[in-house]
């Protein structure tokens, strides 16, 4: 029902989907989404993704260096962040307080109350947030990752060779991986520690 359209990207956003085309973006709730009846408001397009918390919708085009990032349900438009180079991702904090944006070898963190630069990660090519650890998911680069400190930066858990994060559950519980992008696991992090205190090497939550 859709092909006219042209979607270029969807996401869920609680108990909505949000659609984006070159139309703008269409907020539509669950129970309306095979009604036929669409309502596209004026956005950029590009691929989008929402903020955990339901806050934030961001968008970006294919090869461009602005992430365009629209406050829900109304879709007003209230940043536009322009980095040095392409964006590659980027990814929302479970607070909705910051949005990390990945371009090229580096990730940038922005503070979405001030919308201002509030920190920068050189030699990384991605990153996920981790809620129940208050640490970040870093990969270095196509073989190399790890949980990271997010105040002190230091690492804590490095993950085996070829082992990258894909996903992170919304409570922290969760880790999805790709092994040597053939292979799909997900790690529950509860027993991961659990081991690790039988083994006396966990760290200490800070």
């Amino acid at each position: 029902m859709y092909e006219d359209e042209r979607i270029t990207s969807l996401c869920s956003a609680s108990n909505a989907v949000a659609l984006t085309s070159y139309k703008g973006t269409w907020l539509v709730s669950l129970d309306k989404f095979t009604s036929g009846e669409s309502r596209w408001l004026p956005t950029a397009d590009g691929i989008n993704g929402v903020s955990p918390d339901s806050r934030w919708l961001g968008i970006f085009a294919s090869s461009s260096n602005v992430l365009h990032v629209y406050r829900l349900p109304g879709l007003q438009a209230v940043a536009h962040l322009t980095n040095e180079s392409g964006i590659k991702s980027f990814e929302f904090s479970q607070q909705g307080n910051e949005v990390a944006v990945t371009i090229n070898d580096r990730v940038k963190i922005w503070n979405t109350a001030t919308w201002q630069l509030a920190g920068e990660l050189t030699n990384f090519i991605g990153l996920l947030f981790a809620p129940r650890e208050r640490g970040w998911w870093l990969t270095s680069d196509f073989r190399s990752a790890g949980l990271y400190d997010s105040r002190t930066r230091e690492p804590l858990l490095p993950l085996p060779t070829g082992m990258l994060p894909l996903a992170v559950s919304p409570d922290g519980r969760y880790l999805a991986v790709s092994v040597d992008a053939r292979r799909l696991q997900v790690w529950d992090l509860i027993e991961v520690r659990r081991k690790f205190r039988e083994l006396g090497i966990d760290w200490q939550d800070r």
